[in-house]
């Protein structure tokens, strides 16, 4: 598991580091720039020709001394530089770059056209201290980047990304890469960061992973998947994996009914009790015929007796998926509330706590999957500001309902109180109606599955959310980003 880090604690953390041990700065940026080397290794061939933009401060410094390695290994690199005036470390690896016959280009205006024959720019321009947005020179260096059709690594950050918010400057590199170190920067997940890092490598540089405090936000990693699902035991049955309770579905909204009882079985759910209108019933069982289905009465307080004694006797429960938002639909909720087990609320469910907070708080072990609309309803903010301040709305939407929090987005942040986590994968796969329902349903399923003794709610929350998005890039590997449905979807849904 990764810890993500602030520009600023990840600053505290190598001066610490450097002063405790008494290693030089130029050491660390020597192994930060075997780690730019190793990527475009990866990407070009042994004498490939690479364009290193270096900036004045330490950035530009990983780009000098990179520049180096990737010539000592046979490639070709040339240096476009802001400015000559480099000190420090920086003014050390300047020196050696010179030394080691690279051709350095002091800019003093943007060039119109790239280099004859480059095969990939690497952007050591700005670092995660930048304090103000790219201008001049520095600007139009950026756009002519981003109009380049040729692939872009960028050092730590791509230049213009704030490092602990992810908001983007009005020029900011595109990359398809970014080798950052030791830890991932929060930036790079959040807002914007998500669009510009493109994939995140997270390159050692001698400091160790456990050194200094690892608070941070938790970033699952593929290695992280089996070690939190542990293997069925051989002697298992169905009430192994739990009984599981949905109320979901409505007349006009069975489709989300079925997207989360079929993922939630197909993620390992041993019995599925679907609680829904005798109108939706029958329509209901012929899509999940391994669940059962139960009809609640149309009279409110008989069909809340019937959900409460459902839930006594359930290890987990969700409500929401396509319930709609009736009043009549309160005395029902009020048991989900009251429920001795975990329940995911999601969709209508809260809608009606956003238009109903006398029904707030939940417990602890409860579970919300708000989109930004959603979040927007329970707190009262516009929809903009969530999109704008993801990290205050996720804090505030735990203070404001008690429970856990999965606040679904293109990277999905999660809470459970003590602990913040960030989903470190997405895809537009998933821009689709339907695709909430099966993660609600996948979450359910996973209740009570992880081999976490601590955390248990984030772990389930992490591995749902990645999970969830793995399998709609198995269906978008089959189908195309834009043919994936719900159901291919949920057929993807594995366990690696």
């Amino acid at each position: 598991m990764l810890h993500t880090i602030t520009p600023s604690a990840m600053q505290h953390l190598e001066s610490s580091y450097m002063q405790a041990k008494n290693v030089p700065g130029i050491l660390l940026m020597e192994h930060a720039a075997m780690a730019v080397a190793e990527a475009i290794r990866s990407r070009l061939p042994a004498n490939g020709r690479a364009l290193f933009l270096c900036g004045p401060g330490n950035n530009g410094g990983d780009g000098y001394a990179a520049a180096r390695l990737w010539r000592a290994s046979g490639g070709q690199s040339l240096i476009w530089e802001l400015t000559a005036h480099v000190g420090g470390d920086a003014a050390v690896n300047r020196t050696l770059a010179l030394e080691h016959g690279i051709p350095i280009e002091t800019l003093s205006s943007c060039p119109s056209h790239l280099p004859a024959a480059c095969e990939l720019i690497v952007d050591a321009l700005f670092g995660t201290g930048l304090s103000r947005e790219p201008e001049g020179l520095a600007a139009n260096l950026i756009a002519l980047v981003n109009r380049a059709p040729l692939p872009v690594i960028a050092v730590d950050i791509p230049s213009g990304l704030n490092g602990a918010t992810g908001a983007m400057s009005a020029q900011t590199v595109l990359a398809d890469e970014t080798v950052t170190f030791h830890r991932p920067k929060d930036g790079l997940f959040l807002r914007d960061g998500c669009v510009f890092a493109g994939h995140i490598t997270c390159a050692p540089i001698l400091i160790p992973a456990d050194y200094g405090d690892p608070d941070g936000l938790l970033v699952l990693q593929p290695s992280d998947v089996r070690r939190l699902l542990p293997a069925r035991p051989i002697n298992a049955h169905k009430g192994t994996f739990g009984r599981t309770v949905l109320m979901v579905g409505s007349p006009g909204m069975i489709g989300a009914a079925a997207f989360c009882a079929r993922s939630c079985l197909r993620a390992g759910s041993g019995l599925v009790s679907i609680l829904c209108s005798e109108r939706v019933l029958p329509v209901l069982q012929s899509l999940v015929p391994e669940a059962i289905c139960i009809a609640l009465p149309e009279e409110s307080q008989k069909a809340a007796e019937l959900v409460r004694a459902a839930l006594q006797r359930a290890d987990k429960a969700a409500v929401g998926c396509g319930i709609g938002t009736d009043p009549s639909l309160l005395p029902l909720l009020e048991a989900f509330r009251d429920a001795p087990c975990p329940v995911i609320w999601d969709a209508d469910a809260l809608n009606l706590l956003a238009l109903n907070p006398d029904l707030l708080p939940l417990k602890r072990g409860d579970i919300i999957t708000p989109h930004p609309a959603e979040a927007a309803r329970l707190l009262g903010w516009e929809t903009g500001r969530v999109v704008t301040e993801p990290m205050e709305a996720l804090c505030a939407l735990y203070r404001r309902t008690g429970a856990c929090v999965l606040l679904k987005g293109a990277r999905s942040l999660m809470t459970d109180g003590d602990r913040t986590a960030v989903n470190p994968i997405g895809t537009p796969a998933l821009a689709k109606g339907g695709s909430g329902d099966i993660l609600s349903g996948m979450l359910t399923a996973l209740i009570g599955r992880t081999s976490a003794a601590e955390n248990a709610r984030l772990a389930e929350m992490q591995l749902a959310a990645y999970l969830h998005v793995r399998a709609a890039g198995r269906a978008s590997e089959m189908l195309g980003e834009d043919c994936v449905l719900p159901e291919d979807i949920i057929n993807a849904i594995r366990f690696e």
